[in-house]
C-alpha cells in the first residue's frame, strides 16, 4: 500500500532560518523539529500558528534553540498538545538550553513569551527514545514506525526514519559524517536501514562551505587563543548552552591539562554546572575517543579540572589578568555573551572567537559577515587568521534600575497586597488542618459517649423516648452497637503511617549517603556566596534605551558547528540514493548549487524538490491513489507471496462504486490503494468496492518480478552457501568451493532497468544460483 505524502516548510527553506516542517502522511500531521530563533519573536511563527492544533507528533533532531526553541511556547499557546519525541540527550540538553534561554533574557528584560513552567510541562509531555528503537506510533499516526539513528552533530542528534507500509522516509539535518573528539560520525551512510528511501528529507546549509582537517582546525583554535594570551588579551568564545560547547569544552581541557595552564578557563552560562553535571551521565551515548578514555585511563568524562563552571558575570571581574571565557548565547544578541562583548569589544588586543556562523540577522552573524570580508585568503590549510574590526553595530539596550517615587510606593502596595492573600491562604490551610485534628476529638467524644450509655441502663442503642417520629420518617437514627472506630492516619496504600520506621539504619545511612555526595560538589567560591548576601532586596524595573556596540577587537571564525561539508554531502547523497530527495534550510546559493548537483548526477534521482515556505509539494510514490475495500471473496482467492516483512499478491478485479457505504464489505474485507484516473472517481459515492471479476472478463497477465537486490548482498548470500565468489570488472564470478579459476563460472551482472542478469554453462551450479536469485525475488 502506497501512503500519501506532503511536505510543507514551515521555516527554514531556501534560507538559514530555524527548521520546522510539516510531514503529511496520509491522515497523520508530523512536525520535524521546531525551531526558533535568539530573539523568541512570536511574529516569526506565524506558518506555526496556523498548523499547531492539527499536528499528530513532533520529531525532534537535536537539542539546540534552532531545532526546539519554539516547542514550549507553541505548547503554552499554539495549542500543541501531541506528544513529542527525542532521544535522552535531546531531551535533557534540550530543557537545559530553554532553561538557560529564558534565564537570558528574564535577566535582562521583562520577558513573558514563555516561562519555567511552559518549558516543564512541554518536556514532560516528551517521549524519550533509544538510537535503533523502532516505535509505533498511534492515534491518527497508527500504522507508522519512527526510528532514531545517530547523526553526529550533537549528544544524541537524530536522523529519523518514518515508515508507513512500503514508504520509507528519511529525515536527515545537520548531520556529520566525521569524527569528533566526544562523538562518532553519522551512521548514514553505513546502516543499510537508510540506504534507498522513498524520500530523504536533507539540508543544504553547507553545500558551498570547503572544511579543513579536525587537525588543522583544532591547531588553529589553540593557536589563536595561545597568541590573545600572550598578548595579554582576553578571549570570549560565545557558545551554545549544552550542545556543540562540548566539543570545545573538552578541548581546551585537554589542552590545559596538557600544559599546565594557569590562565582561567571558564564556562559562564545561566545552567553551566548542570550542563557538564548532565554531561558526566551520557557516556554510551559519546563517541569511542571518551569511551576509551573511561575504559582505559579510567578518567570519568566532562570530570574538568581546570574549566570552571560559573553562572555570574560578577566571578569574572574578581579575576585579574587574561581569561578564557566560554558564554552563552551563541548568537550573541543577548545572554553572557552579549554582555562581555559590550565590554571586551572596543579593546583591540581582546580576542572574540567564533565556532558558530549564527542564524541570518544575529549579531554573531553580522561579525562573521565582517570577518569574511576583512579577513586575508585562505591558506593551503584551508585556514584564515584573525583581524581587527572597526564596526558600530546599533542596539536596543536595556539596563535594570531600582524603582524611586510613586512606582515604588505602588509596588509595594501589590506587594502587601500579595503577602495578605498568601496570609490568608496559609490561616485557610491552618483551618483545614485543625478540621482534621477536630475529626480525632470528635472520635474521643464518641468514646466517651459510649461510656455514658453503657452505664445507664441500655445495653444497646434506643431511640430517644422524648422526641415522637412519623411513620415515613424519623427523627434519628442510631446504631445497633455501642462501637467506636477512631480515624487512623494511613498512607495512600491504606497502611498506617509509622514515623520510627523512616528513622531506621538505612535511612540513616541513606541521608549520611546524601550530606556526603552533596558535600563532594563543587563547591561556590565564598566571594559569590558574599554576592548572595549583598543583593540588593530593592525592587527594580527595565529601561529601553538606543545604544551601539563598538568593536575594535580582533574576531576570527573557526568552523566548530559540527556540520558536514558542500564536498562530503555530495558523496554522502549518491551513496544513500534517494528515490525522492527535498533539499530544506540552505541560503538561496547553497540550495540551487546543491540541486543542480543532483540533478546533473548520473546516479541520483532526478526528483529533486527545493519548495519555499509555505508551499506544499506533493511527493507522494504515485499521484493517482484511491482507497478501495476488498472483498471476502476477492481475498481468499489471492494467492500470497513473502518477501521480506510483506505478502505480496497480483489483484486482478472489478471497481464497482456503492450507492452508500453502509453494509459495503464486511468486516474480514481487506482495504488497498491503487491508482485511478482523476476523471473517474465519483466523489460522492463514497469508498468504492474491488469485487472479484466475472469469468469472461478474466485474463492471463504476464508474471511480474518484485524486489531489488544488491550485488554485495547477493555475494554474502553465495558465500553462506559455500560457494566461491569474486568481483571482476563489475561484474560478480561465481564458482563452486573448490573448483580452480579456470572452471566454467556463473556471471552474475547488472543488467537494463536494475535487473540482475546470469550467464553461464547450463549445469548444477547454474540451476543453483539461479534458485538463489529467484528466491530474493517474488513472483506475482
Amino acid at each position: 500500500m502506497t501512503a500519501y505524502v506532503k511536505f510543507t516548510p514551515l521555516s527554514g527553506a531556501r534560507n538559514e532560518d530555524p527548521l520546522c516542517y510539516l510531514l503529511e502522511v496520509d491522515e497523520a500531521k508530523i512536525l520535524l523539529d521546531c525551531g526558533w530563533s535568539e530573539r523568541f519573536d512570536p511574529e516569526d511563527l506565524v506558518e506555526l500558528r496556523r498548523v499547531a492544533k492539527q499536528v499528530d507528533a513532533v520529531l525532534f533532531s537535536h537539542g539546540d534553540i534552532e531545532h526546539l526553541g519554539a516547542y514550549p511556547y507553541a505548547f503554552g499557546h499554539l495549542g500543541l498538545n501531541c506528544p513529542a519525541y527525542a532521544t535522552f540527550p535531546v531531551h535533557d540538553m534540550g530543557q537545559i538550553t530553554m532553561y538557560d534561554a529564558f534565564q537570558s533574557r528574564a535577566s535582562a528584560e521583562e520577558f513573558s513569551t514563555f516561562t519555567l513552567d511552559h518549558v516543564d510541562a512541554a518536556f514532560d509531555k516528551m517521549v524519550t527514545l533509544r538510537y535503533s528503537q523502532p516505535f509505533s506510533l498511534s492515534g491518527k499516526c497508527n500504522g507508522i514506525t519512527v526510528t532514531a539513528y545517530l547523526a553526529g552533530h550533537t549528544v544524541g542528534g537524530t536522523i529519523w526514519k518514518i515508515k508507513k507500509d512500503t514508504d520509507d522516509i528519511v529525515y536527515a539535518v545537520d548531520y556529520n559524517h566525521k569524527k569528533d573528539r566526544h562523538l562518532n560520525g553519522t551512521v548514514m551512510m553505513t546502516t543499510e536501514a537508510l540506504a534507498r528511501p522513498s524520500i530523504l528529507i536533507a539540508d543544504a546549509y553547507n553545500a558551498k562551505n570547503e572544511q579543513p582537517l579536525r587537525k588543522v582546525r583544532d591547531s588553529s583554535l589553540i593557536d589563536e587563543i595561545t597568541s590573545a594570551l600572550n598578548n595579554d588579551a582576553n578571549v570570549l568564545i560565545p557558545v551554545d548552552s549544552s550542545t556543540r560547547v562540548l566539543e570545545i569544552a573538552y578541548l581546551l581541557e585537554q589542552h590545559w591539562a596538557f600544559q599546565r595552564l594557569q590562565t582561567p578557563l571558564l564556562f559562564l552560562t545561566h545552567q553551566s554546572y548542570r550542563t557538564m553535571s548532565m554531561a558526566k551521565t551520557m557516556l554510551e551515548w559519546m563517541g569511542d575517543g571518551v569511551a576509551n578514555a573511561f575504559s582505559q585511563r579510567r578518567e570519568a568524562p566532562f570530570d574538568f579540572k581546570f574549566l570552571r563552571t560559573v553562572y555570574r558575570k560578577a566571578e569574572l571581574d574578581k579575576l585579574r589578568g587574561p581569561k578564557v571565557v566560554l558564554a552563552s548565547l551563541g548568537g550573541v544578541d543577548t545572554g553572557w555573551s552579549h554582555d562581555i562583548l559590550r565590554e571586551w569589544g572596543s579593546s583591540e588586543k581582546a580576542l572574540v572567537l567564533l565556532p558558530d556562523r549564527g542564524l541570518p540577522g544575529s549579531m554573531a552573524r553580522k561579525l562573521y559577515t565582517e570577518w569574511s570580508l576583512h579577513a586575508p585568503p585562505k591558506t593551503e590549510e584551508n585556514t584564515r587568521s584573525a583581524v581587527n574590526l572597526e564596526l558600530t553595530i546599533p542596539i536596543i539596550a536595556k539596563e535594570k534600575i531600582p524603582l524611586e517615587g510613586e512606582e515604588l510606593t505602588e509596588f509595594l502596595s501589590r506587594e502587601q497586597q500579595r503577602r495578605e492573600h498568601e496570609a490568608e491562604s496559609l490561616a485557610k490551610q491552618r483551618d483545614l488542618m485543625e478540621d482534621d485534628e477536630s475529626d480525632i476529638d470528635d472520635d474521643e467524644g464518641e468514646v466517651a459517649e459510649v461510656a455514658n450509655i453503657l452505664a445507664s441502663g441500655y445495653d444497646i442503642y434506643v431511640k430517644d423516648q422524648t422526641k415522637a417520629g412519623g411513620f415515613f420518617k424519623q427523627s434519628q437514627s442510631y446504631r445497633m452497637f455501642p462501637i467506636s472506630e477512631p480515624r487512623k492516619r494511613v498512607d495512600d496504600y491504606g497502611e498506617q503511617i509509622d514515623p520510627a520506621v523512616y528513622m531506621r539504619g538505612e535511612y540513616q545511612y541513606a541521608m549520611q549517603q546524601a550530606e556526603e555526595t552533596e558535600a563532594s560538589r563543587v563547591q561556590e567560591p565564598m566571594e559569590l556566596e558574599k554576592l548572595r548576601q549583598e543583593e540588593d532586596p530593592i525592587p527594580f524595573k527595565f529601561i529601553a534605551f538606543e545604544s551601539a556596540i563598538d568593536v575594535r577587537c580582533r574576531v576570527v571564525y573557526i568552523d566548530f558547528e559540527g556540520r558536514s561539508d558542500g564536498r562530503s554531502i555530495k558523496n554522502i547523497l549518491p551513496q544513500v540514493a534517494p528515490r525522492k530527495l527535498i533539499l530544506v534550510r540552505g541560503s538561496e546559493e547553497s540550495t540551487q548549487n546543491l540541486e543542480s548537483y543532483c540533478l546533473e548526477a548520473e546516479n541520483l534521482t532526478n526528483d529533486v524538490y527545493s519548495p519555499h515556505v509555505g508551499e506544499c509539494i506533493n511527493v507522494s510514490a504515485a499521484t493517482n491513489i484511491y482507497q478501495v475495500r476488498l472483498t471476502d471473496s476477492l481475498v481468499s482467492s489471492l494467492k500470497m507471496t513473502e518477501l521480506a516483512d510483506y505478502q505480496l499478491a497480483y489483484v486482478s478485479g472489478l471497481v464497482r462504486f456503492p450507492e452508500t457505504e453502509v453494509g459495503v464489505g464486511s468486516s474480514g474485507s481487506e482495504a488497498m490503494e491503487i491508482d485511478i484516473p482523476s476523471n473517474a472517481r465519483p466523489a460522492s459515492l463514497g469508498i468504492p468496492v474491488l469485487d472479484v471479476m466475472p469469468a469472461d472478463m478474466q485474463q492471463h497477465h504476464r508474471p511480474v518480478i518484485v524486489g531489488d537486490v544488491k550485488l554485495s548482498e547477493f555475494r554474502r548470500l553465495l558465500q553462506n552457501e559455500g560457494l566461491s565468489t569474486e568481483f571482476v570488472s563489475g561484474v560478480l564470478m561465481v564458482r563452486s568451493a573448490g573448483k580452480e579459476k579456470d572452471a566454467d563460472p556463473v556471471i552474475v551482472s547488472r543488467a537494463m532497468a536494475g535487473r540482475l542478469a546470469l550467464e553461464g554453462s547450463i549445469g548444477e551450479l547454474y540451476y543453483r544460483v539461479r534458485d538463489l536469485l529467484y528466491k530474493q525475488h517474488a513472483l506475482l
